[in-house]
C-alpha cells in the first residue's frame, strides 16, 4: 500500500528543507531540491518500502540531488547575508571553508558519504542508515 503523499508532505517537508539547507548553506537552493524531492518521490512512491524510514528515503533523495549539483556546477559566490555579517576575510575563509568542506564529502566513498551526510547533516540514526544500505549497525557506527 503507497503511503498518502499529502501526509508525507505535511509530515516531512520542513525536515527534509532544513536537512538541505544544511548541506547548501543556502535558502534557495535548500527549497529547489526540496521541491525535487518531493517531485522525485511522488514518481517513485511505488519503489518505497515501507520500514518506517520514509525521511531517510526522502533525505536520500536530496543527497543525490545535492551531489549531482555539486559536480555540475561551480561554487555559488558569497550570499548577501554572509558578507554584510562578516567581514570580507572572515566571509571568503567561511567560503573557502565550506568548499573544502563540500568537496572533503563529495570525494568520500559512496558508503561512507552517506553515513556522513545522512547522519551528520540530517541528523538519521545510524541504525536506520545501516537499515537503508543493507547492513549491521555495527557497520553504521563502525563507517
Amino acid at each position: 500500500m503507497e503511503p498518502d503523499f499529502a501526509a508525507v508532505c505535511g509530515e516531512y517537508y520542513d525536515r527534509v528543507y532544513r536537512f538541505l539547507l544544511s548541506l547548501t548553506g543556502d535558502p534557495h537552493q535548500a527549497e529547489d531540491l526540496t521541491q525535487e524531492v518531493f517531485y522525485r518521490a511522488l514518481l517513485h512512491i511505488g519503489r518505497y518500502e515501507d520500514r518506517g524510514q520514509m525521511f531517510t528515503w526522502l533525505c536520500t533523495i536530496g543527497k543525490n540531488l545535492w551531489l549531482s549539483q555539486c559536480r555540475k556546477k561551480p561554487p555559488e559566490p558569497l550570499s548577501p547575508t554572509l558578507s554584510t555579517r562578516a567581514g570580507p576575510e572572515e566571509a571568503l575563509s567561511v567560503q573557502e571553508t565550506r568548499l573544502a568542506l563540500r568537496k572533503a564529502i563529495t570525494d568520500l566513498p559512496e558508503d561512507l558519504r552517506d553515513v556522513v551526510i545522512l547522519h551528520i547533516y540530517g541528523g538519521i540514526p545510524l541504525n536506520e542508515i545501516s537499515v537503508l544500505k543493507g547492513k549491521s549497525e555495527s557497520w553504521g557506527k563502525v563507517t
